[in-house]
């Protein structure tokens, strides 16, 4: 599977962006994939998912009441980890979250 820009027709003229929830994360949202209106930072997408998709995703991605990310949850953004809450979205991006799962 290639990782990149969305090659969805309406991401590409609009202003929008391919959300793609793995692991546990795909329970909790109710689906693998959202189209979403792009937001200008990763930290305002995270504030985005946890009003749409309540309070057992915040929960799971945000530790305390200053919303910082929990350490286990990861994000990429067309291919590339981010860390950076600040990171900017463009149109047509590609945001995959998922939550590594352990075991053996």
């Amino acid at each position: 599977m290639e990782v990149g820009l969305v090659n969805s027709e309406k991401c590409r003229t609009e202003k929008m962006i391919e959300v793609r929830f793995l692991t546990v994360l795909r329970e909790i949202a109710g689906e693998r994939t959202a189209v979403i209106e792009k937001k200008e930072s990763i930290s305002l997408l995270i504030e985005y998912l946890c009003q749409r998709y309540g309070e057992k995703f915040r929960d799971t991605v945000i530790k305390g009441e200053k919303g910082a990310l929990k350490e286990h949850v990861k994000i990429q953004l067309n291919g590339e980890e981010v860390n950076n809450p600040d990171t900017r979205i463009h149109d047509g991006s590609l945001v995959i979250l998922f939550v590594p799962v352990a075991g053996g």
